[in-house]
C-alpha cells in the first residue's frame, strides 16, 4: 500500500497538510531549506538542505511514494528530476507556468472566455516609460518570479518614475491598476476520479496582504457561478490533478478577470479547516492518493482573519476567544503572517 508523501517546503501550508495526511494514515517527509520550519513538529520525517544539492534530492525521492508542493517557489529542475522516478502533484508543467507571472498571463489569456488585468512585459526604463503612459501614467509594476504577498510590486506613478531610472529589470511586467469592486477566490480540486470546488469566497486585502476571508462571497449567484465556471476551465485546461486556486477581481460592470493561480493549497481556504466537513488540505490528500474526492460541506458563514507581524503578541487573547492556529514562525517580522483564526459570522 502506499501511504507516503513527501512535501517540497515546510512553512504552515505543508504544516497542515502534514495534519490532513496524518488524519488518513499517510506519512510524511518534509524536505525544507530552512532550519526552522513550521511543519517540523508535526511531519514523521524532515530532509533539511538545498534544493541544488542532488544527493539530498535523490534520498527525498526514495522516502516517498508521491509528492507534492507547499510553495510554486520551487527550482523547477528539482520537480522534474522528482517526476523522472515518481509522480508529484501538481505537475512540473503546471508550476512551470504559475511560478512565472508572465508564463501564467499568457496562458490565461489563450483561454477561450479567460481574461487577465492589460499587461505589458519590461525589460529596460523605455519599456516602462513608454507603457505606463499606455496604461494612463500609472501602473503596478511586478517581479514574474518569487513575488507574494506584495514583495517585487512596485507602484509607479508620475512621481516615482524616474527613481527606477536605473533599475535592473531582469523579468518584469507591468499591470494595468484596476478599479475592481471586490477580490474574490475559488478552489478547486481534481483526482483521477472528480472534481470539486470550494465556495467562492470573498478577499480582503492591506498593502497587498491577505488580512480577512469571508465566506461565502458577497455576490450574486450569476456571479458565483460564473466564477466556478472559470475556475474549473481553468483547471481542465492545466490537466489538474491536485488542488488550485483562482484569484479574481470582480470588476464595476460584474466582469471576473483573474488575477493569480496557486497550485497549492492556499490562505483563503484556511476557513475549510473549521466550517468545512472536509477541509482544503484533505482533498488535496484525497486527490494524491487516488481517492474520490469528497464534497467539502460548508457548514456556516464565517471569516478568517490573518495574524500579521505584531499583532502575534496577542496570541492569548485570541486563543481564548477564537479558534487560533499558531503557524510557529522562528521570529515576528513586519507583515509576516505569523497565524489566522476563524469565527463564525
Amino acid at each position: 500500500m502506499k501511504n507516503k508523501l513527501g512535501i517540497l517546503g515546510g512553512g504552515q501550508l505543508g504544516m497542515f497538510i502534514c495534519q490532513a495526511a496524518k488524519k488518513h494514515n499517510i506519512k510524511t517527509t518534509i524536505f525544507s531549506n530552512s532550519q526552522k520550519f513550521s511543519a517540523r513538529g508535526f511531519c514523521d520525517n524532515f530532509l533539511i538542505g538545498s534544493f541544488s544539492d542532488t544527493i539530498l534530492v535523490e534520498k527525498f525521492i526514495n522516502s516517498s511514494d508521491f509528492f507534492t508542493i507547499e510553495t510554486e517557489n520551487i527550482p523547477l529542475q528539482v520537480l522534474k528530476l522528482i517526476e523522472k522516478k515518481k509522480k508529484i502533484f501538481p505537475s512540473s508543467n503546471i508550476v512551470e507556468i504559475t511560478q512565472n507571472r508572465l508564463k501564467e498571463k499568457k496562458f490565461l489569456n489563450s483561454i477561450s472566455g479567460i481574461k487577465t488585468a492589460k499587461y505589458k512585459e519590461i525589460n529596460s526604463f523605455n519599456d516602462l516609460e513608454k507603457f505606463y503612459k499606455l496604461f494612463g501614467k500609472t501602473g503596478i509594476l511586478k517581479s514574474c518570479e518569487m513575488g507574494y504577498d506584495g514583495k517585487g510590486q512596485h507602484h509607479i506613478n508620475n512621481k516615482n518614475i524616474q527613481n527606477f531610472k536605473n533599475y535592473k529589470f531582469d523579468g518584469y511586467v507591468l499591470e494595468e491598476v484596476l478599479d475592481f469592486k471586490k477580490e474574490i477566490s475559488v478552489l478547486v480540486c481534481c483526482s483521477n476520479k472528480n472534481t470539486i470546488f470550494y465556495p467562492p469566497v470573498e478577499n480582503i486585502h492591506k498593502n497587498a496582504i491577505l488580512r480577512q476571508t469571508i465566506h461565502p462571497a458577497r455576490i450574486s449567484n450569476e456571479i458565483k457561478n460564473k466564477a466556478v465556471m472559470l475556475a474549473t476551465k481553468i483547471a481542465s485546461e492545466l490537466k489538474l490533478q491536485g488542488i488550485l486556486a483562482i484569484e479574481m477581481f470582480l470588476m464595476k460592470n460584474n466582469e471576473l478577470l483573474i488575477n493569480e493561480l496557486a497550485p497549492r493549497p492556499h490562505n483563503s481556504g484556511h476557513w475549510s479547516l473549521d466550517f468545512c466537513k472536509y477541509n482544503q488540505f484533505e482533498s488535496l490528500i484525497f486527490s494524491i492518493f487516488k481517492k474520490k474526492l469528497m464534497n467539502p460541506e460548508p457548514i456556516n458563514k464565517c471569516k478568517m482573519i490573518n495574524v500579521i507581524g505584531k499583532d502575534y503578541e496577542k496570541k492569548k487573547i485570541f486563543s481564548r476567544k477564537y479558534k487560533f492556529y499558531d503557524y510557529y514562525k522562528d521570529e515576528i517580522k513586519e507583515l509576516r503572517k505569523m497565524g489566522h483564526y476563524t469565527v463564525k459570522s
